[in-house]
Parts: structure tokens; C-alpha cells; sequence
């Protein structure tokens, strides 16, 4: 059969044929006239083709047969020509078994196929069967390879395109693991917090529909205290930052699987020196611990297996995709009028001309550009328009929103009404929402992004404008994207590999067979990603800042002291070789590194360097690990400055322990653990009031104020006229100000002072302080609230709930069984948030998403 694909591959003829279905299929998708349609003899000999190519090895002829299939079937239907038993022929062959439900015909076509078709289709689909939820379930080929790997108990490393179905997989082998009795600890890590609200929900759905798991299974998204006892069978899905702090908590903590998901964000600065620092603690912890990392694709897999000192890492990278995509370039002529040119992209250095455009608005802008274009293509369908941070995407959704002239539904009046109620009456989002049209980047609630994917995902939604967001895992597909000199940050150009992963978001499994991408103006990108590699080569964050940022990372090793604008990358490198000096293996680690080595002048000076530096600190690696992305000699100096006050007197020593939330002295006590660490830890100037600020807004954060108050108190305050700017930089106080930096800070401060509250002989004091990073993560300070959170309730509702509670103090097990007898319909609470509570009590369906189908 190879030998023929290839016979057929060489024929130019079919090619010609099967681009002139393409092409004709694609205009009848957007709407573009075009006359070149092939007959219905030609389709004959375009299927017969694709039934051969489907058979192939090579992806490309595997991709022909897929787009010329299901090109074909959607054109010409099976009216005359039994198109429907043809394409569920070619995907069984493809084995894309979920694309088959996609048309209602094709899902229905077995019974129709001869014997001996139906009898190929039981072969390739039993080979490739595994047993789901108690029912057998068929894979595709990928999927079925993964699987295998899983449950024979390998560490695999994987790569594939968005729609590839590792999800499905991962999530169905976790519920396979939980079928035996036996105490089961999984890890789930997450780079994000909306990525921890959709897996969480996911599994969540998987485990309540799955009678065959045994036993209690909790899902747990937010750090347990340390005063609480670990559950013996759970899914913990937490960011590393909250996994850090739960291996501090819990020394005794280990898992038996860990998942890395997006896993190439080992590479991101700080954060991915932390993501590998936990990932080695937790292999300390159990060294026969399964591990999964799950990346789209990259073409080092290996990284892995080297970084961790593995040998044993299969590596997975491929796998077809589900859904294909189409690239078309759109060039205006006249952009005052609208009128515009699209090309159709066959291949990344050819574009054939496909049709001319009247839009028919002035489109002179990028805003203008994108939002006249989604209008045009985008309706009747799922829309994502790529914006260039937090403020265009407002912009663009309030142009969108502003075009429509629609009668807000029930459901989108209640996703307003949730906004104005979770973050502000006058935020952006409102007015959208109401238009079916939404807007999603990093520094939203976690509660409003997750509401914003359910929307999207239940059809509510229509227009979704994004930021670089969607490129952290977020699984939010749809039928077009579009696309304008896209940047990542405030000005470097999309990177091809960023590109690729936003591309795959173009086409929704099950709901259509392809999906396209407008890219508006190409001709004047900065960077042609079409003709750059869709995979990257990840290059971890600890051996990028060796490599790259060698002299920064000399000069903060051997002056602590210099002044720098740009720390937590360079510093948590430091961190990590200095950890690695005191365990002993500083050379070893070095040695796993390619090019640098253990023995070049450039690694004896690094290592040396980093033997005068443990000199002079004098803190334990325990402590100094608590705070990975903060210097050690910061620490150390940290340190000194705490000793030397606790050294007056006990009652000197008390002083210096943060104030509980809520405490009447609370305000002035973290306004001075501030100051304390803003001067030492950052270098900021002795005038800098930044400290008292940011302690009245992370004290209003941790007693449970709700967002739109804060946020009106902002507005009362600034002076700056535009309210839309004021609320975002607001989300980004409290996202990055307060739940990043705060965090930080106040957790390496709290590991340093008891520290020196051990060291003065106060053990007691060292062992109760309060849980300040907790609270600052979480929103909440009071422990029915937290109890509430941490059954995955979101802090808008768990604070809403708490003063209805019995008492402020119930644990999770308490504040649970008050609330499933608790009369919450009389609550007054928006009904998404009502929906939020019946959901965890059971007393609602829970909808299945597209995934678990699959």
C-alpha cells in the first residue's frame, strides 16, 4: 500500500484535482464565490486517492486524505454518491475515530459498508480499543501508543498537536489508576490558574461519571496547612507555586504520578526554575514515582530525561491531528472602503490567489482590520480574534460588541450580571458578554476566565478576543481565528512556535472538520512564522541562565549587593546551583549540560563563585528553598537584619511575626514586613512608599473584600480618567502585585523568621505563624472560607457563603456538610454563582464537554 500512496502522491493530476476541492470547499465555508468545482467523476477518483493515502505512513499524504475526504463529503453530501461510507472508511483508516461524529451520517455509515470494509474497520479499531468508564473505547493511534506506555508504568515524555487527545487519555488513565482500593496520590502540574480550574473540573466530571472508581477521591486545587492530614487518595492539581508550598508544608508529602502539563514551561524564567525544582523534590521524595510530561511539540523530548537524570523517559512526539487547518492571507487594496484580497496558503512559500472582498467599512487600523474581517467571516460560527495585551483585547471586544445588534439571552444576561457582580458593574466585560462576545487574558479572576471558557464552550459566546493566555494550555477551540502582526509582550513578534500552538486552536473536534486562519496583512509581519518550524527546542530555564545570562548570574553570585532591575530569573538560577554546592552535586548537575560542562573555564569559575558565596551564608538549604526565586545572599541578609532585632528581647523577637488578617494591628504589621522586605530584598529607595500601598490592598485581599470594592476604591482614588485602564491595572495589583510578588515576599519572610525565632529560642512561636503566602494566594483568611475554596468553590462564592455559615471556623469536612443542607436559593446569589454550589452538591447534571467524548 506504501508503494501506491506513493504512486499516487507523484500524480500531478491529482494533485490539481484535489486543490480545486479545497479551494471549492473553502469558498463555500466563508462565502467567497468561486466557479473551478470538480464534477462528481472527479470526486470519485479524489476519494479513491484519499482511500489509498490513508493508508500511508508519511503524514502528509495522511493529511491529503483527511482534507480531501472530508472536503468532498461536506461539498457534496451523500446524495449522490455514498460519500458518507467513504469518509468514515478513510478516517477509520486514518484512525480518527472521534471525527467520525462529527456528521450524524457518518457516525451512522458502518451498516451500510460491505462486509469485508466493516471487517477492516473492526480490525484497526479492536487493536487500538481500551476499556473507558467500563465501556470500550477506540483510540486513535497516538492515543493508543500513549496509553500502552501509562499503563505498563513508564515515564513517557509527549508531543503533539493541540487536538491530538493526550488529554483524553491522561485523564481517562488517572481514573484507571483510581479503579484499585489502594492509597493513590496523583500531582497534577499546571503553569496557570485557569489551567487549574479547567483540569480540575475535567477530572472532577470524569471521577463523578465513573462508577468504577473506588473509594473517596478528592480533587484538590489549593495548598492543605500544614496543622491538616493528607487525604490517602487525590488528585492534587496545583501550579508549582502552590505545589511549592505544599512540599513545604508537608515534608513527609509524596505522589505516585505526576503530570507536567505544558511541560516546555521549564523554560520560563523563574517560573520554570521552580517548575524543575519541584519536580526533583517530589523524586526525592519517591524515586519510583511515575512521571508524564506533556508539551505540544518540541523536538527535544529527550531535555527531560537529561535534566532529571532519568534514563528511563519514552519518548512520544507526533501524532496526527483531529482537525486540520486552512491559512489564508488577507491583503486590503483599499483599506478606506474595506476591499480586500484573500490568498489561499497551499504551501508556507506558495499562495495562490482566491478571491476578492468588500467589507465594506473603512478598515485602516489593526482594530479596524480584525474586527471587520470577524464580523464578516466569523458569523454563524466560533471566532477567536489574537490581541496584543490585556487593553486591545477590551478594545477589539468593545468594537465587535458594538457591530452586533443582538437580544441578550438569558444566559448571556447572567454571565453579566456575574462580571458586575465579581469585578465591576462598569468593567468592559459586561457590555460584551451581553453581545456574545468576550475577552480573555491572565490578569481576569480565575472565576471570570473559567465562566468566560463555559460560555465559549456552550455556545454563548461566539467572539472570543485573546491574549497570550490561550497559549498556556487553555483548551478553548473554534472554527476561525484571526490574526493581525500578532506580539507577544508589549513588542516582540509572535514566535513561530507560539504561532503554530495558537493555530492549532482553529477547528473544534466533532463540530467541523477543519478549521481556518485569516492572517491579515502578513506581507508586513516582522516574522513569517508559515515558513519557520512548527516545533521549538526547549531550553530550560536553569540552563539558560548558565548559558545566556552567564555575566549576570557572576555578578549577583559574587556581588550581592549590586543593584539590578531584573532578579527572579538570575537569582533563582543562583538559588538552585547553590542548593545543589551544599547536597554535593553541583558538578554532576553541570556535567548534564551540553556545551557547558563540569570542566570549561566557564564552569570552574561559575563553581567557584558559588563556593565563595556559601561562605558567607549561613541559612540552611531548607530554608533557602522556600524561597527559590529570591538570592541567597538576599536571604542571608534578610536574616541579619531579623536576628539582629530578635536578638533584644523576646517580646523584639514576638514583635516581628506577622499579625493575623484579622487583627486590628494587621495593616501596620504588613506595611513593616513590606518596608523590611522591599529595602532589603529588593533594593528599592528609602522613600518608596510602595509598602504602605500594597499592604492596604493585600490586607483588603486576604479579609475577603470583594473585587468590585477594591476596585471602586481605586477608582475614587486615581486620577486618571479612564476607568477601563484603572480596572485593569486593579486585576493587575491583585494578580501580580499581591498574588505573585506579595507571595514571594511574605514566604521567604515567613521562612526566615522562624528561622531566627528557633534560633532565639522560640520554637512554639516559630511552629504557629500564621499562613500569610496562603491567604494572599487565595483571597481569604477566614478558615470556613478556605474550607469552602478548597472544595474548588471560587473565593467570589466562598465568601459570599461564609456569613451564612454556623460558624467562621469549620473545616473543609464541616463547612462541606453545612453547606449541602444549607438553603442557598435563599441566598440572593447571581445564578451562575448558585450553579457553582448545586454543581458541588450534586444537585445538577453535570454537562459533558466535548473531551469526555473523546
Amino acid at each position: 500500500m506504501q508503494a501506491l500512496a506513493d504512486k499516487v502522491w507523484a500524480n500531478p493530476a491529482f494533485h490539481a484535482a484535489a486543490s480545486r476541492l479545497q479551494r471549492a470547499w473553502l469558498a463555500q465555508d466563508i462565502g467567497v464565490t468561486q466557479d473551478d468545482r470538480p464534477d462528481l467523476e472527479e470526486v470519485v477518483h479524489i476519494v479513491q486517492a484519499s482511500a489509498i493515502l490513508a493508508c500511508s505512513k508519511v503524514p502528509a499524504h495522511r493529511e491529503q486524505a483527511y482534507r480531501s475526504m472530508t472536503s468532498a463529503f461536506d461539498l457534496y453530501g451523500a446524495s449522490e454518491l455514498p460519500l458518507d461510507q467513504a469518509a468514515r472508511v478513510v478516517l477509520a483508516r486514518l484512525v480518527n475515530f472521534p471525527a467520525m461524529a462529527t456528521r450524524p451520517s457518518i457516525r451512522d455509515a458502518l451498516a451500510n459498508l460491505p462486509a469485508s470494509l466493516i471487517t477492516e474497520e473492526f480490525v484497526v479499531s479492536d487493536r487500538r480499543t481500551v476499556s473507558h468508564r467500563g465501556q470500550p473505547t477506540v483510540l486513535t493511534d497516538y492515543q493508543f501508543k500513549l496509553w500502552r506506555r501509562l499503563v505498563s508504568g513508564k515515564r513517557v515524555a509527549v508531543s503533539a498537536p493541540t487536538s491530538a487527545g493526550k488529554s483524553f487519555v491522561l485523564k481517562s488513565f488517572i481514573t484507571k489508576r483510581l479503579e484499585e482500593p489502594d492509597p493513590l496520590t496523583v500531582v497534577y502540574i499546571v503553569p496557570t490558574r485557569a489551567l487549574i480550574a479547567q483540569v480540575s473540573a475535567d477530572i472532577r466530571k470524569v471521577l463523578n461519571d465513573d462508577s468504577g472508581v473506588s473509594g473517596g477521591v478528592e480533587v484538590i486545587t489549593v495548598p492543605i496547612e500544614s496543622k491538616q492530614f493528607l487525604p490517602g487518595r487525590a488528585v492534587y492539581v496545583l501550579t508549582q507555586e502552590r505545589l511549592r508550598m505544599m512540599l513545604s508544608a508537608h515534608p513527609a508529602f509524596y505522589a505516585h504520578l505526576i503530570v507536567v502539563d505544558e511541560a516546555h514551561s521549564i523554560s520560563d524564567g523563574a517560573r520554570g526554575v521552580l517548575l524543575q525544582w519541584t519536580v526533583e523534590d517530589l523524586l526525592k521524595r519517591l524515586p519510583t514515582v511515575q512521571l508524564l510530561f506533556a508539551s505540544p511539540i518540541i523536538r527535544n523530548l529527550d531535555v527531560f530525561g537529561r535534566i532529571f537524570d532519568l534514563a528511563d523517559i519514552d519518548t512520544l512526539p507526533g501524532g496526527d491531528p483531529t482537525v486540520a487547518q486552512n491559512f489564508l492571507v488577507a491583503t486590503f487594496n483599499d483599506a478606506e472602503v474595506g476591499d480586500l484580497t484573500l490568498r489561499y496558503v497551499e504551501s508556507p512559500f506558495v499562495q495562490t490567489n482566491f478571491g476578492n472582498v468588500a467589507l465594506g467599512h473603512r478598515s485602516v487600523t489593526r482594530v479596524e482590520k480584525l474586527v471587520n474581517l470577524a464580523i464578516h467571516f466569523g458569523r454563524d460560527a466560533s471566532n477567536i480574534v489574537y490581541a496584543n495585551g490585556a487593553g486591545d483585547a477590551e478594545t477589539i471586544a468593545l468594537a465587535i460588541s458594538g457591530r452586533l445588534n443582538r437580544q441578550p439571552t438569558p444566559r448571556r444576561q447572567a454571565l453579566a450580571k456575574l462580571v458586575a457582580d465579581t469585578v465591576h458593574w462598569s468593567y468592559a466585560l459586561v457590555t460584551c458578554v451581553k453581545q456574545g462576545v468576550a475577552f480573555h487574558y491572565s490578569n481576569m479572576p480565575t472565576q471570570i476566565r473559567t465562566a468566560v471558557e463555559d460560555a465559549v464552550s456552550q455556545g454563548d459566546i461566539d467572539y472570543l478576543v485573546c491574549t497570550t493566555t490561550l497559549l498556556q494550555g487553555v483548551n478553548l477551540p473554534a472554527k476561525n481565528l484571526f490574526l493581525c502582526r500578532p506580539k507577544k509582550g508589549d513588542s516582540e513578534p509572535l514566535e513561530s512556535v507560539d504561532f503554530w500552538n495558537l493555530a492549532g486552536r482553529a477547528g473544534r473536534l466533532m463540530k467541523e472538520f477543519q478549521g481556518n486562519i485569516f492572517l491579515i496583512d502578513y506581507d508586513n509581519w516582522r516574522r513569517k512564522p508559515l515558513e519557520q518550524p512548527r516545533d521549538a527546542t526547549v531550553v530550560p530555564a536553569i540552563e539558560a541562565g548558565i548559558l545566556r545570562r552567564n555575566a549576570d548570574l557572576l555578578r549577583v553570585v559574587e556581588r550581592p549587593e549590586s543593584q539590578r532591575t531584573e532578579i527572579d530569573h538570575v537569582d533563582a538560577v543562583f538559588s538552585h546551583l547553590l542548593y545543589e554546592y551544599f547536597s554535593g552535586s553541583l558538578s554532576r548537575m553541570l556535567k548534564r549540560i551540553p556545551i557547558f560542562g563540569d570542566t570549561t573555564p566557564g564552569s570552574l569559575a561559575l563553581q567557584k563563585a558559588i563556593a565563595e558565596a556559601a561562605v558567607d551564608i549561613t541559612l540552611p538549604a531548607s530554608v533557602l528553598r522556600i524561597s527559590p526565586n529570591i538570592s541567597p545572599h538576599r536571604q542571608q541578609a534578610l536574616y541579619r537584619r531579623l536576628h539582629s532585632h530578635a536578638e533584644i528581647s523576646h517580646e523584639a523577637a514576638k514583635a516581628l511575626v506577622p499579625k493575623h488578617p484579622s487583627d486590628r494591628e494587621a495593616y501596620q504589621s504588613y506595611a513593616d514586613i513590606l518596608e523590611i522586605c522591599h529595602k532589603v530584598i529588593e533594593g528599592r529607595p528609602d522613600d518608596s512608599r510602595l509598602h504602605r500601598f500594597l499592604a492596604f490592598i493585600a490586607l483588603s485581599w486576604m479579609r475577603g473584600t470583594p473585587l468590585p470594592q477594591i476596585i471602586q476604591n481605586q477608582l475614587r482614588r486615581s486620577t486618571d480618567p479612564d476607568r477601563r485602564r484603572v480596572i485593569r491595572n486593579t486585576l493587575e495589583i491583585v494578580e501580580k502585585r499581591v498574588r505573585y510578588q506579595c507571595v514571594r515576599l511574605f514566604s521567604c519572610y515567613g521562612a526566615i523568621l522562624a528561622e531566627v525565632l528557633q534560633n532565639v529560642g522560640l520554637p512554639d512561636i516559630a511552629k504557629s505563624l500564621p499562613s500569610i503566602p496562603l491567604f494572599l494566594e487565595l483571597g481569604a483568611s477566614d478558615k470556613t472560607t478556605l474550607s469552602l475554596m478548597s472544595h474548588n468553590l471560587s473565593r467570589a462564592t466562598a465568601t459570599r457563603l461564609t456569613p451564612h455559615a454556623p460558624s467562621r471556623d469549620l473545616n473543609p469536612e464541616e463547612a462541606v456538610k453545612w453547606l449541602r443542607r444549607a438553603p442557598v436559593e435563599n441566598y440572593r446569589l447571581p445564578a451562575l454563582l448558585l450553579e457553582e454550589i448545586l454543581e458541588l452538591r450534586g444537585d445538577k447534571p453535570v454537562e459533558k464537554s466535548d473531551d469526555d467524548a473523546f
